[in-house]
């Protein structure tokens, strides 16, 4: 089974992954990272040459040919904008759920994110908060320590497995 990790950009989705895989022995995927190499360009210069549409075009197909059937795979803010995503989806769905501020804070340590060029964190979160939702199966808080996040998903994935 594998474990997908959603949520907003900045909401620790690659670092919770890495260090889930880790715990688990299980391989690592990077969605936005496989979308990259694919494409042979940066996501930044996906959105800039060709738009979002076809963005996520290329993010519904890079999750249609995951192969994998037990890896943790860190997905991309806005894999919750397409319902046939949560169909492609075989496996738990882990929303990290952190505090707009905290994110913000994580954000300006990085380079600007596409869509944030163009609406604020906070239109963004209350554009995708119900999708974000729907597509969960366990909400989880990112808010503290990553040791913390992880033994927590753990502890919850092996008092509910699938």
């Amino acid at each position: 089974m594998n474990i997908y990790l959603i949520g907003m950009p900045g909401s620790g989705k690659n670092k919770v992954a890495a260090a889930l895989a880790e715990k688990l022995n299980r391989p690592y995927l990077d969605l936005d990272g496989i979308i990259e190499q694919d494409a042979l360009m940066f996501i930044d210069e996906i959105f800039e040459r060709h738009g979002e549409d076809a963005f996520r075009r290329l993010e519904t197909k890079a999750l249609a040919d995951i192969t994998a059937t037990d890896a943790v795979i860190a997905c991309g803010g806005g894999i919750v904008t397409r319902r046939e995503n949560k169909t492609l989806m075989n496996g738990r769905v882990i929303l990290l759920d952190v505090d707009l501020s905290i994110i913000q804070e994580r954000l300006s340590q990085g380079p600007p994110r596409p869509l944030l060029k163009t609406m604020s964190l906070e239109a963004l979160h209350e554009a995708r908060f119900l999708q974000y939702q729907d597509f969960a199966d366990l909400v989880v808080s990112n808010d503290g320590e990553l040791t913390d996040t992880v033994s927590f998903i753990i502890k919850t994935l092996q008092e509910n497995p699938i």
